[in-house]
C-alpha cells in the first residue's frame, strides 16, 4: 500500500504547537538519563513514506555523576542502592502512550477512521477508530517502533513510515478525499470493511456513484435515493424512507435542516455536483437526530482544496425539431472549486439551471407549450482561523419557474397556473478542538421557503370526464422560514471499564408558516352534461402560525472490549404547539465474535418523535368548502349542501411517538462480498390524524373533521443486500427487500380534496410488499465502463371512490401494475484539447415500460381504472468535463 499523508509526533502534555520532553521525578537510573538527553526535532510537519524515517537530533549528557559513599555507613549505602535498582526495575517496566490525530486535507478532524497499529517483526496488532474530533488513544503500550494504517471509505489509505515510540505522544495524519473527477492512480482507496464499531443502520451513495449511476433525472439527488433499499419515490418526486410518510423524515445539509418548515416536504435542490455523499439513517440513529421518527437523509458537500479543480456537465442544449426547430433542454452544471489562500481558506461553488419545453401534441399550436426555468447555486468557504478553530459557511438558493404548470392533453392552457418556488438556505458553523481532544462547535441555520401558484383568471373551473376548462379555482401563496441554533460537545475519550467518548447538543429552532389562500367555484359535470356537483370556497383566508422546537441529548460511544460497542443516548424535546417534554431513549449495540472481523451482528431500539406538521395543524385556518350535490337531470338537489370545516380536538392533542427496533447481520464472503441482513421493525401511537365521524341523519356528508390523536402506524421489513467494491471505483450491488406499511388511519382528508367517508385502515399509498433493486459500474473492454440501475416493485395502492367523492369499498384495496425499469449507459473518459472528458450515451426505461403513475378511480366514470404514464425509452447522451488533463 502505497504511503500518502502527513505525520507529527509530539509530547501530549506540552503546550499545543509545542513538543517537549515531560520530566518526572523519580529516583536516578540510567534509563530515565539517556531518556532526557533524546530530543526529536519535531516543529516542521513533513509527509509521510516508506522511504523516511523520523528524523532524530542527539545531544550528548555530560556523563555519568560519581556518587561518593564515603563518611556514610553501609547500611545507608544498602538502602541507597536498593532505592537505585528498585527505580531501574520501574524503568524497564514503563509502557508509552500514543494518539493517533487523523484530519483532512483543509485540517478538518476526520470521525470514524479505522487505525490499525501494528509492531513490525510481531504479532502485535492493536484497532481502533477516531472519534468526532478525529483522534484515538493507544494506551500501555511497549516502547519500540510501529506502523500505522488509517483507512475510511471516501479517502486514500495512508500507511505511515516505521514511528519509535516511547513515553507519551501524538501523530498526526493526512487523509485525502478521493475526488471523483480527478481519480489517483498512484495510491490505493481504502478498501470496503466491516465497521465493528457502528452500531447504526445506514446505506450510502458517494459522489463516483452519485454522479454516474444512470436515472431518470440526474441533477435531482431524490431521483437517486431509491437505489438503496427501503426507500421508495411516490408520482411527485417525494421520497419515504421504511414506510414513513416524507413528513416523518429529517432532511439535513451539513448538519442543518433544510426540510420546509411548514410542509416537511424535501423540496430543496442540492446540486450533485457538489455533494460528497448522502447517507440515509434508517434505524438505530443516535440521539443526536431528533424530530424524525421515519429516517434521516444526511447531504454532505465538498470544499476545495490547494489546487484550482473545475468540472462542467450538458452545457451543449439539445435541439429538437418536434413541432418546429428549437431548444428542447438545456440542463448546464458544474463545479469550481480551489484556494482563497492556500493552507488556510478555501472556496467550492456549484451553479446549476435548467430550461426545459414541454409540447403537447394534442394540443393546437400556440397553446401547446410550457416552458419551465430553473436556476440555483451552492456556494461553500471554509476559513481556518487557528489549526484547531475552523469556521465554515454554506448559502443554498434554487429559483424555480413555469408559465403553464399541469398542461396536458386533459388540461388545456387556460386551466394551469404560473407556478414559482424560491428557497434560500444560509449556515455558518464554527469548530474548535482543545488540546485535550473536545471538540466544541455552534453554528446558526436559517431557510427560506416561498412558493406561489397564480390561475391564469377568475372563471368557474369546470371538470368534465372528458378534461378540464375554465381556470384553476385555487389561488394560492406560502411563505415559511426557520431560524436554527445548534451546539454539540463531544468529549475526549475517558477511560473507565472501556471507553468512553461523551456526546451532548442541543438544538433550538424558531418556525414560521405564512399562507394566504383565494378560490372560486368548481362546477363537475356529468359525461351527458348535466350537472353533478357545485364547489364553492367562502372567505379568502390568510394566516401566519409560529412555532418553537428545542431539543437536547447526551449520548455515549462505550467500547467495554475491542469488539462489543454500546450506544446509549437520551433526548428530550419541547414544542409550544404540542406542550410538555418528550423522552427519547434509545439504545443500540454491536458485537464482532472475531478478531479477524468478517462478522458483525448488530441490534438496537429506541423511542422516536417528529416535528409538528404544521400544515396539518393549520388546516382549520385554511378555509372551508361547500359541496352542492344533484339528480341525474341535474337540476335537484339530492341532499342539503354539505359544508367541510376542519377543527381541532376540543381533548387536545397528545404527542405522537413511535418504538422502533432492529436487528441484523453482516458478513464478509470470500472475493470481497459483503452480505447483509437486517429485519426492521416500527410502531407508531398517537399520531395526528382527521376523523369523519359519519354521525348524526346527515351521516359522511356532516361535514365535520377533526384532528385527533387516533393514528397507529405498522412497518415491518426484512432487507438482504450483497455487494462488492473493486479498484477504479467500480462497484456492483442487489437488493431485496420484503416489507409492510400499513396504518389504521390512511384517508389524507383536507379542503381541496374531502372524503364524504369515514376514516379507516388499510396499506399506506407507498406500501411496496416486495422490491428488488440493483446497480453497479463495471468495467468492460478498452476503458469503458457499463452503468446500469434496475429496479422492480409491486405497483403502489389506490383507493376507489364515486361521483360523490365517497370511498368504494377498503381504501387503497386496488393497486397499479408492477413497477419495472432497467436503466443502461456506456460511458468512458477520454483526454482531448489538454483537457479530460467523459463520454456517455445510454437508454433510460431501456425495456420501454411505459410504468403508469395516474390512474381514474372514479367507478361512475367511463374511463374507470383507465392509467396514465409517462416517460418511456429514451436516448440518453452526456457530455461532462472533467478538468485539466
Amino acid at each position: 500500500m502505497s504511503s500518502h499523508g502527513n505525520a507529527r509526533l509530539c509530547n501530549m502534555s506540552a503546550p499545543r504547537g509545542l513538543c517537549a520532553q515531560k520530566f518526572l521525578l523519580s529516583p536516578p537510573n540510567p534509563d530515565f538519563l539517556r531518556k532526557r538527553n533524546l530530543h526529536y526535532s519535531l516543529r516542521s510537519e513533513r509527509k509521510w513514506n516508506s522511504r523516511m524515517e523520523p528524523r532524530r537530533k542527539f545531544r550528548q549528557g555530560a556523563g555519568k555523576k560519581k556518587w561518593r559513599a564515603s563518611n556514610i555507613t553501609w547500611p545507608l549505602c544498602l538502602c541507597f542502592l536498593v532505592h537505585v535498582f528498585s527505580g531501574t526495575a520501574s524503568g524497564r517496566n514503563q509502557t508509552a502512550d500514543l494518539t493517533v490525530i487523523v484530519n483532512d486535507e483543509t485540517g478538518v478532524p476526520v470521525p470514524m477512521a479505522r487505525i490499525t497499529l501494528t509492531k513490525p517483526g510481531t504479532p502485535f496488532l492493536a484497532r481502533g477508530e477516531t472519534s468526532d474530533a478525529g483522534r484515538f488513544p493507544f494506551t500501555n503500550l511497549q516502547p519500540g517502533t510501529y506502523q500505522i494504517l488509517v483507512e475510511k471509505e471516501g479517502f486514500y489509505a495512508v500507511t505511515s513510515a516505521a514511528i519509535s515510540i516511547s513515553g507519551q505522544q501524538t501523530t498526526e495524519i493526512t487523509l485525502d478525499h478521493i475526488r471523483e473527477v480527478h481519480q489517483r492512480v498512484d495510491v490505493l482507496a481504502s478498501p470496503a470493511n466491516i465497521d465493528p464499531s457502528k452500531t447504526t443502520s445506514t446505506h450510502q451513495l458517494n459522489d463516483n456513484e452519485i454522479m454516474n449511476l444512470p436515472y431518470v433525472v440526474p441533477r435531482d439527488i431524490r431521483y437517486a435515493l431509491p437505489l438503496m433499499p427501503g426507500i421508495v419515490q411516490d408520482a411527485t418526486g417525494q421520497v419515504h424512507v421504511n414506510g414513513s410518510p416524507t413528513q416523518q423524515i429529517l432532511d439535513e445539509l451539513d448538519g442543518f435542516n433544510i426540510t420546509d418548515p411548514a410542509s416537511g416536504l424535501f423540496h430543496s435542490r442540492i446540486p450533485v455536483d457538489a455533494l460528497r455523499s448522502v447517507t440515509v439513517y434508517g434505524s438505530r440513529f443516535p440521539a443526536q437526530f431528533g424530530k424524525a421518527s421515519g429516517g434521516v437523509i444526511d447531504l454532505e458537500t465538498g470544499m476545495g482544496d490547494d489546487q484550482y479543480r473545475f468540472s462542467g456537465t450538458d452545457f451543449v442544449p439539445s435541439i429538437d425539431t418536434h413541432k418546429g426547430f428549437h431548444i428542447g433542454g438545456w440542463t448546464p452544471h458544474g463545479s469550481f472549486s480551489g484556494p482563497i489562500e492556500k493552507g488556510k481558506a478555501w472556496f467550492l461553488l456549484a451553479p446549476e439551471s435548467e430550461y426545459d419545453l414541454e409540447l403537447i401534441n394534442e394540443l393546437p399550436p400556440g397553446a401547446d407549450s410550457n416552458t419551465r426555468w430553473r436556476w440555483g447555486n451552492l456556494a461553500k468557504a471554509q476559513v481556518n482561523l487557528t489549526p484547531s478553530n475552523i469556521l465554515t459557511t454554506d448559502f443554498l438558493f434554487n429559483e424555480f419557474r413555469s408559465d403553464h404548470a399541469g398542461l396536458s392533453r386533459f388540461n388545456p392552457v387556460e386551466t394551469t397556473t404560473n407556478a414559482s418556488e424560491s428557497i434560500y438556505h444560509f449556515s455558518a458553523i464554527d469548530q474548535f478542538t482543545l488540546s485535550n481532544g473536545m471538540l466544541m462547535e455552534y453554528g446558526v441555520g436559517f431557510s427560506r421557503f416561498h412558493t406561489a401558484q397564480l390561475p391564469q383568471g377568475n372563471e368557474t373551473y369546470v371538470l368534465t370526464p372528458e378534461g378540464a376548462s375554465g381556470n384553476y379555482f385555487e389561488r394560492a401563496e406560502g411563505r415559511s422560514e426557520r431560524l436554527e441554533l445548534i451546539g454539540n460537545l463531544t468529549s475526549p475519550t475517558v477511560r473507565h471499564w472501556g471507553m468512553h467518548e461523551l456526546k451532548a447538543g442541543i438544538d433550538v429552532d424558531r418556525v414560521v408558516s405564512v399562507q394566504s389562500f383565494n378560490r372560486h367555484g368548481i362546477t363537475v359535470l356529468r359525461e351527458n352534461g348535466t350537472l353533478s356537483r357545485t364547489v364553492s370556497f367562502p372567505g379568502n383566508p390568510s394566516f401566519q402560525q409560529i412555532n418553537f422546537e428545542t431539543g437536547v441529548y447526551a449520548e455515549d460511544h462505550w467500547t467495554p472490549l475491542q469488539r462489543l460497542v454500546f450506544d446509549p443516548g437520551l433526548r428530550l424535546e419541547w414544542d409550544r404547539i404540542a406542550p410538555g417534554a418528550r423522552v427519547s431513549p434509545r439504545f443500540a449495540a454491536s458485537f464482532t465474535p472475531s478478531e479477524k472481523e468478517t462478522t458483525k451482528i448488530v441490534a438496537g431500539a429506541g423511542i422516536y418523535y417528529d416535528q409538528t406538521n404544521i400544515d396539518l395543524y393549520t388546516q382549520p385556518l385554511a378555509g372551508t368548502r361547500v359541496d352542492a350535490f344533484y339528480d341525474p337531470t341535474g337540476t335537484s338537489l339530492v341532499r342539503p349542501p354539505v359544508e367541510s370545516i376542519f377543527q381541532i380536538s376540543r381533548q387536545g392533542l397528545a404527542k405522537p411517538w413511535f418504538l422502533n427496533w432492529s436487528a441484523g447481520i453482516e458478513q464478509k464472503l470470500p472475493r470481497s462480498f459483503f452480505l447483509r441482513a437486517e429485519f426492521l421493525q416500527k410502531r407508531g401511537y398517537n399520531g395526528w390524524t382527521y376523523v369523519n365521524p359519519c354521525s348524526g341523519p346527515s351521516g359522511c356528508f356532516a361535514g365535520q373533521f377533526t384532528l385527533e390523536s387516533e393514528r397507529e402506524d405498522r412497518y415491518n421489513a426484512l432487507i438482504l443486500s450483497i455487494q462488492r467494491r473493486f479498484n477504479g471505483g467500480h462497484v456492483v450491488y442487489a437488493s431485496y427487500t420484503h416489507s409492510s406499511a400499513r396504518s389504521n388511519a390512511v384517508l389524507d382528508f383536507s379542503v381541496d380534496n374531502p372524503y364524504f367517508s369515514p376514516q379507516a385502515g388499510g396499506p399506506l399509498p407507498w406500501d411496496t410488499p416486495n422490491r428488488v433493486v440493483s446497480w453497479g459500474i463495471l468495467p468492460l473492454i478498452k476503458q469503458f465502463d457499463l452503468a446500469y440501475t434496475l429496479d422492480w416493485h409491486d405497483g403502489f395502492p389506490f383507493s376507489i371512490v364515486n361521483e360523490d367523492q365517497e370511498l368504494v369499498g377498503p381504501p387503497d384495496r386496488m393497486r397499479f401494475p408492477a413497477y419495472f425499469s432497467l436503466n443502461m449507459a456506456l460511458e468512458k473518459r477520454i483526454s482531448l484539447f489538454g483537457f479530460r472528458w467523459q463520454v456517455r450515451a445510454g437508454f433510460d426505461d431501456i425495456t420501454d415500460r411505459h410504468n403508469p403513475n395516474a390512474v381514474d378511480n372514479n367507478i361512475d366514470s367511463p374511463t374507470f381504472l383507465t392509467y396514465g404514464s409517462a416517460g418511456g425509452r429514451s436516448l440518453t447522451g452526456q457530455l461532462r468535463l472533467l478538468g485539466k488533463k
